[in-house]
């Protein structure tokens, strides 16, 4: 292909600002090209979806692909480019005459004729083709036909004339909706199922020894077996394994099984006279059975959500969120003009949130998708494949996160309620680039330490060439680098190369996204090879490029050595390093990109193997290594083996006090506690009914749903546990009341109930699917559901008004939010803003242990640190990727345990203080530098696993500063451990930290002044020292967020002597 003229040289671009429009001023400006904006400056070889090389002008953005860019990640919301503009209809037949009445009100007729068929389609396409809606319609479906079981008799018949449990039907429906996946409801079935054999084997066996105890007149004795085991060891076991699992699923499971053993066991085991009468049992497994089918059915019928469907839609959804962020780091990096595109934009938010959920939604996901795959034919062995490109998933988000520390940019979630929102940092452009996000905050991209001191640096250099310019300099002067304007030549100088690779890289993931379900007409398939062929071009290409920019930065350098006498060190500026680990992450993100390319290409060939190669697979030895390898880490280890407070045990007595005490201390575990907890709860409510003083009163009152209001209040934080129970009792309300409007306007209505309720349903399912607050829903369909499905069971013997049993109702959940609030604030109280403290205590710590693996890592001349005992010698490179996939595990558990304690953040809030408001906006503070230090971790991880590190750097870098290296970790060390006994002790720190910074200073003055640093041998293995120069320049990042985590300490718990007392103690007079 023939290179085009410069003038007509096609142009890749990306905004729409472009088109039309001057560009605002910038830097570049200053190399004389005032009339074309710089990301058009020059020409650079592009790697072609052919494979070819063409010289082509380059930008990230172009009004086509704007159009393409967005998708619609916020279901319900369409981008204003979507919108048609469209003419009123007109009449096909010929125009007539304005005497022509008939013909004038024919047409009028044709067009409100016209408009209302356009208006029903615009709704029936609106409603039925809207998936948000599909999900809410399929489940009132499920309900409404869940709900005929008991207002049509001959369905009623069906499931043996229940007039009891008939209600059950609808409740099924309301815990397993069917707007889940086909995995999901597989998953939903199974723990339900599983709960309910559970909640009959119990229920049976409390009936035996009932029925046995009493035939012997032993009444207490068989209330007491009913009440201390069956009761007892019930409450505790599903409690127990609703904490550790904390799934939905199980949550779900579990309270149909409590709703089945309160009944039976409670209710009806404690007036059984002896009587081993299986009737309510068999309604109940009927009713329950009855509604699960129907649940099922209705995920089948109505509009079948494939969970590998959903998960290939999640990868996609993923990939977007990439290319935004690929596309807004590196125009920011490169201070493009159209960066201003990113202001307001709801793509962005969309696509920071999707990079922050990726951690755990794509895991989540590609669960449900093996449970589906379980049951297709020929897709098992497609489920290590997904499990291969969800690990790649994982890792470009991890690099995303590299690149975004190492471009200096920190996003912000801003919550609306705070008052002091708009008291931000200085963000890029002297503004704040805001998104809103979809729970009422806002996003704000802000510009970090180093970011806003690039920039003051560029306008130091900008300021010196206008100052050269003014000065009478020649424009063939300034074709040689000026020593004081180096960051701006390395910068324009590697500007289109790296647009060239970004440019490739977002054509790579645009046709990854047509294997996951995007289709983009307008392009046209590349063959996955071709693609990874392509990705090797441009990453060679890139590279050669750096190499010539990092040489003529060199040089320019070596010319303000030789114009600057005071100046004797070749090591550039600590802002040209950061410049330069920012390429750097950019061509890891491109390398794990082209591992992507190499995992969906796999799964496209996965059905060609044969169908027990995954079974080979997962019980070969390289497997079972891997799980062996996998290295784990136990934070705040308190009780350190062979050590004096915890020796190791050496007599056999000794053993035994040892398990002994080992499992006194599992007893202390959260989940165990919170089991005691629901268990004696359950029994202190649930005696009563055994008495004979009270047992009638229990009864008539229905009592039994305090104790499931009990069990569902009660949650494992006492957060979440206030926050359920205001639902609870508002949404009780909601529910009884609409029920008994309903029956006193349309009392015992065959025809008008089924359909109130059906249209009751619809909204509550789209608060259970849609909103954050979706228990509120679920809560008041249960409460509707046993009123009004109750009452009509009664219309023929009216032993109770609708207006009595709806405060029955009422009472019941009072009771059991009352029992569930205090048993969960007062006794074994598991507060979610100790757990946060605690939590971020332990992430201190796990932060630091990967920083004493680093520096293990980096300082080891002859290998790797690998797990000792292997029977197979490892190979070097072996060694290197087990150390590596070690590194990635921590980095992810990092990640995952980050999103746990922003839950843990969001409901701290809930709980009531004495002491006044819990500050919210110091702890996401906290979180946000723990983010930011792991990011800064994964790119400095990325640095020491190069080759060049172990060929090079070691032995010109690395041993020569040992004492100042042994310095700057111990600090950094000691630092994170004070920090982290500080949240766990909540005592005031002492004034003066741990002098990391020094000891960085000192370290980085040693690296210059080497003798290395001064030769010229620097410049011909530029690209290898610039990794440690980089690597020391980071660890400032880190030391800086060390810093902020210690003041907002202070803030917190407050300082042993104020700062400024401190200082005046050792001032000289």
């Amino acid at each position: 292909m023939s290179s085009p003229s410069k003038r007509k040289a096609p142009i890749f671009s990306t905004s729409p600002q472009s088109m039309g429009s001057e560009p605002p001023q910038s830097f570049q400006q200053l190399f004389r090209r005032e009339t074309i904006s710089p990301s058009l400056a020059s020409e650079i070889d592009v790697v072609l979806d052919d494979g070819s090389l063409d010289r082509r002008r380059v930008s990230l953005t172009s009004l086509n692909e704007a159009q393409e860019e967005w998708t619609p990640l916020l279901a319900g919301k369409y981008h204003p480019l979507y919108l048609e503009h469209r003419s009123p209809a007109t009449s096909d037949s010929s125009s007539s005459g304005d005497d022509d009445d008939s013909s004038s009100d024919e047409s009028d007729r044709q067009s409100v004729t016209n408009t209302t068929k356009r208006w029903w389609k615009a709704v029936a396409h609106g409603v039925f083709e809207n998936e948000c809606w599909q999900r809410v319609l399929k489940c009132s479906f499920a309900y409404f036909i869940a709900s005929l079981f008991t207002f049509v008799p001959v369905l009623n018949a069906f499931i043996g004339h229940n007039r009891t449990s008939s209600h059950l039907v609808a409740t099924a429906t309301v815990f397993f909706n069917p707007a889940k996946t086909l995995g999901g409801m597989v998953e939903a079935a199974a723990y339900g199922w599983g709960y309910v054999l559970f909640a009959l084997t119990i229920c049976l066996g409390s009936m035996v020894t009932t029925d046995y105890f009493v035939d012997r007149n032993l009444y207490q004795v068989a209330h007491a077996m009913s009440l201390l085991v069956w009761l007892a060891g019930a409450s505790w076991t599903i409690s127990f394994f609703k904490a550790h699992w904390n799934k939905p699923p199980v949550a779900t499971a579990s309270s149909l099984c409590f709703i089945i053993i309160f009944i039976i066991v409670v209710r009806e085991g404690s007036a059984n006279k002896g009587d081993f009468d299986l009737t309510r049992i068999r309604e109940i497994s009927s009713a329950v059975a009855t509604g699960t089918v129907i649940t099922v059915l209705c995920c089948l019928i109505f509009w079948p959500r494939s969970a590998v469907t959903k998960l290939r839609k999640d990868i996609d959804s993923t990939l977007v969120s990439y290319r935004i962020l690929l596309k807004l780091l590196t125009k920011t990096f490169l201070l493009d003009n159209d960066l201003p595109e990113f202001e307001a934009n709801r793509d962005l938010q969309s696509a920071i949130e999707l990079h922050r959920a990726s951690f755990t939604a794509l895991q989540k996901s590609l669960q449900e998708a093996k449970l589906e795959m379980y049951f297709r034919r020929d897709s098992h062995t497609r489920i290590d494949k997904y499990e291969e490109i969800i690990g790649c998933m994982h890792r470009l988000a991890q690099y995303v996160g590299g690149l975004r520390s190492s471009c200096g940019l920190q996003f912000e979630h801003i919550s609306r309620t705070k008052p002091n929102r708009r008291a931000m940092s200085a963000s890029l452009h002297k503004s704040g680039k805001r998104s809103h996000s979809a729970d009422g905050g806002t996003w704000n991209v802000r510009a970090g330490f180093h970011r806003r001191r690039l920039q003051d640096e560029m306008r130091r250099q900008k300021t010196m060439i206008l100052d050269n310019n003014l000065a009478g300099r020649t424009r063939e002067q300034h074709q040689e680098p000026l020593g004081g304007a180096s960051l701006i030549e390395f910068i324009h100088t590697i500007r289109q190369p790296l647009k060239s690779l970004a440019f490739t890289c977002k054509r790579t993931i645009y046709q990854l996204q047509e294997d996951f379900g995007a289709t983009y007409t307008a392009r046209k398939t590349i063959p996955r090879q071709k693609l990874k062929s392509n990705m090797i071009k441009a990453i060679d290409l890139f590279e050669a490029a750096e190499r010539k920019a990092v040489a003529r930065l060199y040089r320019g350098h070596h010319v303000g050595i030789i114009s600057d006498s005071s100046s004797s060190t070749f090591v550039p500026s600590e802002d040209t390093l950061l410049v330069y680990f920012f390429l750097f992450n950019m061509l890891e993100f491109a390398r794990e990109l082209m591992q992507l390319v190499e995992a969906v290409d796999h799964l496209s060939h996965a059905h060609d193997e044969p169908s027990l190669s995954r079974w080979h697979i997962s019980f070969s030895g390289e497997t079972r290594n891997k799980r062996e390898e996998k290295v784990r880490f136990i934070p705040n280890e308190r009780h350190m083996h062979d050590t004096l407070h915890t020796p190791i045990p050496k007599t056999p007595w000794r053993h035994t006090l040892w398990r002994v005490w080992m499992f006194a201390q599992r007893l202390r575990q959260q989940k165990v506690r919170y089991a005691t907890k629901a268990m004696v709860s359950a029994i202190l409510l649930a005696t009563p009914a055994f008495l004979e003083s009270t047992g009638a009163w229990f009864r008539e009152w229905r009592m039994e749903w305090a104790l499931i209001t009990l069990m569902v209040v009660m949650t494992p934080t006492v957060g979440g546990t206030n926050l359920v129970a205001i639902y609870r009792i508002f949404s009780t309300i909601l529910g009884v009341s609409a029920a008994t409007i309903f029956y006193r306007v349309f009392p015992a209505n065959i025809y008008v109930l089924p359909v109130l309720t059906w249209l009751f349903s619809i909204p509550n399912f789209w608060v259970i699917l849609n909103h954050k607050h979706g228990k509120f829903g679920q809560f008041t369909l249960l409460a509707y559901n046993l009123v009004m499905l109750n009452k009509y069971n009664d219309r023929e013997t009216n032993r109770i008004e609708v207006e009595d049993l709806a405060l029955q109702r009422f009472i019941a959940i009072m009771v059991g939010v009352v029992v569930g609030f205090i048993s969960t604030s007062y006794f074994w109280p598991y507060e979610a803003r100790v757990e946060l403290r605690k939590g971020l205590s332990d992430l201190l710590i796990q932060l630091g242990w990967v920083y004493r693996r680093l520096v293990s890592t980096y300082s080891a001349y002859d290998g790797f640190s690998v797990p000792e005992g292997r029977l197979v010698p490892l190979t070097h490179a072996q060694e290197k990727e087990i150390a590596k996939q070690s590194f990635m595990d921590l980095e992810l558990d990092i990640q995952r345990k980050l999103t746990e304690l922003s839950g843990l953040l969001a409901q701290a809030p809930n709980e009531f203080r004495l002491k006044g408001p819990f500050p919210t906006e110091k702890y996401q503070q906290m979180l946000r530098s723990c983010r930011n230090i792991a990011d800064k971790f994964l790119a400095m991880r990325t640095v020491i696993f190069k080759d060049a590190w172990i060929e090079n750097v070691h032995q010109d870098f690395i041993l020569p500063v040992s004492r100042q290296r042994r310095e700057m970790a111990g600090n950094i060390l000691l630092y994170f451990y004070l920090l982290a006994s500080a949240l766990r002790l909540k005592t005031p720190l002492p004034p003066q930290l741990p002098p990391a910074r020094a000891a960085w200073k000192t370290l980085l003055q040693a690296l210059k002044e080497l003798p290395i640093g001064k030769s010229k041998h620097l410049l011909e293995n530029d690209h290898v020292y610039m990794f440690y120069y980089a690597y020391v320049t980071m660890m400032e990042d880190v030391i800086r967020e060390l810093d902020k985590l210690g003041d907002n300490m202070k803030d917190l718990f407050g300082s042993l002597i104020p700062h400024r007392e401190w200082d005046l103690l050792f001032d000289t007079p």
